[in-house]
């Protein structure tokens, strides 16, 4: 039968808050600040997904960890990503917390359903029940949808769990491409603008990875001389004319560039018209 989704039913023995829940998750991971890269575990993106919640109200709970001593906060290179991120890893209050909740659930037994019969075992005993490997936290996660687990539907966990990221790496490839569009004259309007943040929020982009993207957009905006020009000559453009004193700024910007005289006339022209 199934439950209220994203709240585990009150009188289940896994019922834990969304507090408690991540500090589970970040117990699998340990000595993090020891390391140079870390991995996309950390990331709220990996959190949320961890911890069964929203992104968007996942940022109240990291803050307040973080300023209770939960938790820390740092903005890392992460293992496959181009640009430093925020991550969270445990701090000593926080490890000492998720200890204590871990030793509470490894004495838990829970109705589980295997081939039609449901039995009650520990998280241990599911974990070796199974298959594939399985963390405190993934039973705890996937306790708050259901009034009863089920051991094939657990079997199934990695495969959802891709295609949930995978679900998450085409929205982020979605608004990376409708900001490219904007930037692609050298500058956004008001209107453009508008629209793209009405796309972040339909897609539940986060504002750390809004000013991600937009930073590697820009980052390929401005990789060519004509991209540079272009963007310095939008902002002089932006309120119609340009002043001398700027005019001389971009001629020699120009020459700096090593653009001809026509290139950047059309490059304004362009600009103008948008």
């Amino acid at each position: 039968m199934q439950g209220v989704p994203g709240i585990v039913h009150p009188d289940s023995p896994l019922a834990l808050g969304t507090e408690n829940r991540i500090l589970v998750y970040l117990c699998d991971f340990r000595n993090m600040e020891e390391r140079y890269v870390l991995p996309q575990a950390l990331t709220q993106k990996a959190i949320a997904f961890a911890a069964g919640v929203q992104r968007k109200h996942l940022s109240r709970y990291l803050d307040e960890m973080v300023r209770d001593g939960y938790l820390v906060e740092v903005k890392a290179h992460i293992e496959g990503e181009k640009q430093r991120m925020l991550a969270y890893y445990l701090a000593p209050r926080g490890w000492e917390r998720a200890v204590a909740i871990k030793g509470r659930l490894a004495q838990v037994r829970v109705p589980i359903k295997i081939a039609g019969v449901v039995k009650e075992m520990t998280l241990e005993e599911i974990d070796r029940a199974t298959s594939v490997h399985l963390t405190f936290s993934d039973i705890v996660r996937e306790a708050m949808d259901v009034d009863e687990l089920d051991l094939a539907v657990l079997e199934t966990i990695d495969e959802r769990r891709k295609r949930a990221m995978d679900e998450r790496v085409k929205r982020l490839e979605e608004y990376a491409r409708a900001v490219m569009t904007a930037w692609k004259d050298g500058r956004v309007t008001a209107t453009e603008r508008l629209l793209v943040e009405q796309l972040a929020q339909h897609l539940g982009v986060s504002h750390e990875e809004k000013t991600r993207i937009e930073s590697q957009v820009m980052e390929d905006v401005l990789s060519t001389n004509r991209g540079i020009y272009r963007a310095v000559a939008a902002e002089a453009l932006d309120h119609g004319s340009v002043p001398n004193p700027e005019r001389e700024l971009l001629e020699v910007l120009r020459k700096k560039l090593g653009l001809s005289a026509n290139d950047c006339r059309l490059i304004e022209t362009e600009l103008a018209r948008a």
